[in-house]
């Protein structure tokens, strides 16, 4: 078979992409050394989906780039038709790459009588034909178990940490918060591949709304719910609420006052878990904040209830979704990190059968192993644990040159 020959060449190896970040798919193509493979993607005059595949991929080795919360039904829709389409075609294999797994918040049911979304689009992907499927930074860990095939999940914790290396300045006096007790897993992430203090916050305001809006719905009549309209300008109703409300339901594990804070998240929809968590900061009196999220999906006001926060400081992202606009609308407020040299990578290593785990270790630089080397060296004494972290794992000792994760998949 192709994709075990070890002589096959780089073309055997397809990049499709969708419709939903054509920009991504671009990088990405260019990075592992392949054109993006020709596909007709439109509309009928009913608005059904049409899709036509113009390069063949006959014992191909096919990865097909589509990420959700972009029309996230058009995406499903056509996503399925293009996986269907490649495996029709006598495909070898079919990888899926989704940066932003489509309703990955659907991954428990919400409420009585409510479905589990993302275990529905699990199965879909796996009848259609998909063999492998990749996905960023998943919104919860159970999520790659809805799947019978092979999943990898990436994570961006690297590359969050080269850019808080290199942009912030006197990164080792900043703590790294959690904004709620979901993400605190992330953080603590972070906080130990950076060597930083960990503090958590503990919203319980959520709770709060659920049960309010439970016994709302109970006391109101039908004819008064059709003159209740929300309008678009008003902030959510989870961020009507008082300072002592905040003191109440929002409470805080660790000491932030006077220090710069590091927010990590995995995305950020309506921007109201994040906004809390400002609002919490603040009235601890820590300095400025950096938030960091891989999705930033920005639905709705979101971009303007964060830019109102007097302590916000950089909003940093990644490209995982089309960030165009918000970059227009935000300014120099958000930045917006390249996820195309890992996802790239990725592909070059699963096309060729080697180990993937090494792309979720954090690679010390050389520069910043020396100057721990000489400080540890001035010491009088240095205990073993010290020393033990100046040395890097044994996955990152493997890597071949000219490994960037920001830049190229090889040289």
């Amino acid at each position: 078979m192709a994709r075990f020959n070890k002589t096959s060449s780089r073309s055997t190896m397809r990049i499709i992409g969708g419709s939903s970040h054509p920009e991504l798919t671009e990088l990405i193509a260019k990075k592992v050394g392949v054109k993006p493979g020709q596909v007709i993607l439109g509309k009928f005059a009913n608005n059904e989906t049409k899709v036509q595949l113009k390069d063949q991929v006959r014992c191909q080795d096919v990865y097909i780039i589509q990420t959700g919360a972009v029309s996230s039904n058009d995406a499903i829709m056509e996503l399925l038709l293009l996986i269907n389409s490649c495996k029709l075609a006598s495909a070898e294999s079919i990888t899926v790459v989704t940066p932003y797994f489509p309703y990955s918040k659907g991954d428990q049911k919400s409420s009585l009588r409510s479905p589990i979304t993302a275990k529905l689009v699990a199965n879909m992907l796996k009848r259609a034909g998909a063999n492998h499927l990749m996905m960023l930074d998943p919104h919860s860990p159970q999520l790659e178990g809805f799947f019978d095939h092979p999943v990898d999940c990436l994570k961006v914790e690297p590359l969050f940490c080269r850019w808080i290396k290199q942009n912030i300045p006197n990164w080792r006096d900043c703590i790294v918060v959690s904004p709620d007790e979901g993400g605190a897993k992330r953080s603590v992430m972070i906080a130990n591949s950076l060597g930083l203090e960990f503090a958590m916050i503990h919203n319980r305001h959520k709770k709060s709304l659920k049960k309010k809006s439970i016994v709302s719905l109970m006391t109101r009549d039908i004819d008064d719910l059709s003159d209740e309209i929300v309008q678009v300008h008003q902030p959510p109703e989870e961020l009507q609420l008082t300072h002592k409300m905040v003191d109440k339901f929002l409470k805080i594990s660790g000491d932030v006052s006077g220090l710069n804070c590091i927010v990590v998240d995995d995305m950020i929809d309506s921007g109201s878990t994040i906004r809390l968590a400002l609002e919490v900061l603040n009235s601890h009196g820590s300095g400025h904040v950096y938030v960091f999220a891989t999705h930033g999906i920005f639905s709705g006001p979101c971009a303007q209830i964060l830019l109102e926060s007097p302590n916000l400081e950089k909003l940093v992202v990644t490209n995982s979704l089309p960030q165009a606009r918000n970059q227009t609308s935000m300014g120099s407020k958000l930045e917006v990190v390249d996820i195309s040299g890992m996802v790239s990578e990725f592909i070059r290593r699963s096309h060729y059968n080697e180990s993937v785990s090494v792309l979720s270790h954090y690679i010390m630089e050389k520069g910043s192993q020396k100057q721990g080397a000489r400080q540890v060296s001035a010491e009088a004494e240095t205990p073993e644990e010290d020393m033990e972290q100046l040395t890097l794992d044994p996955p990152t000792q493997r890597l071949r040159k000219g490994f960037r994760l920001e830049s190229v998949c090889w040289d």
